[in-house]
């Protein structure tokens, strides 16, 4: 019986890694930073000065990041984060094995989850708005027609730190249900795949995933 093959393939580069873990960084900072202002109105002018230095690093590393998305190199660029058909089926498959705590296995892709990819698009816009929404705030603009915009940044406070949870979480649920070894591929940038090969008891007319295929399957109809 062939045995399967592993392969250790580079998929995030490393300018990607850096913006990946400097958005996690300040985000958080922000995130904190932002609840201690409610919570510790005594300490707020010293607050106020991390989550104003906290915002200018983030709005640094959302412009580094939005520059890969039009010009980087391989799984950098937009286009990887837009769903094709394939990769939509396999969102559900993955949100089928997330609501099944992973009865239901995960399907194989090659880079981005096909599930997350598109909300990581949702959260660059919800980091825009909390953005613009903190500098009218900074201006003392509270008020855009019937729009609060303090209510506003805080609705986007909270978005972002479901978002940030649910992350962690799937990342974890990951590495533990696979052997994709997703967390540590955000840190080295390397992804391990186990190739099946065809057994000689194989149905002919059956299908073996290759890594080709998987990276095939990032493309355009």
């Amino acid at each position: 019986m062939k045995q399967p093959e592993i392969r250790r393939q580079l998929i995030w580069s490393k300018t990607l890694r850096w913006c990946h873990w400097g958005m996690t960084l300040f985000v958080l900072a922000l995130l904190f930073s932002g609840w201690l202002i409610a919570w510790v109105p005594e300490k707020a002018d010293s607050l106020h000065d991390i989550h104003y230095v906290a915002a200018a690093l983030l709005i640094a590393v959302l412009a580094i990041r939005f520059w890969l998305l039009l010009f980087g190199r391989s799984n950098d660029l937009l286009k990887n984060l837009l769903p094709n058909r394939h990769q939509l089926r396999q969102g559900w498959e993955v949100l089928r094995a997330y609501l099944s705590l992973g009865k239901i296995p995960l399907p194989k892709w090659y880079a981005h989850n096909p599930l997350w990819a598109p909300l990581y698009l949702f959260l660059f816009a919800v980091l825009l708005l909390q953005i613009v929404s903190g500098l009218l705030l900074l201006n003392q603009i509270t008020l855009l027609g019937d729009l609060s915009i303090r209510q506003a940044h805080v609705l986007g406070f909270q978005v972002i730190g479901v978002f940030a949870l649910l992350h962690i979480l799937a990342s974890f649920f990951h590495d533990a249900k696979e052997s994709g070894s997703d967390i540590s591929a955000m840190v080295n940038g390397h992804r391990i795949f186990i190739i099946e090969p065809r057994q000689p008891e194989t149905p002919a007319g059956s299908t073996v995933v290759s890594l080709d295929s998987l990276k095939k399957s990032i493309k355009k109809p």
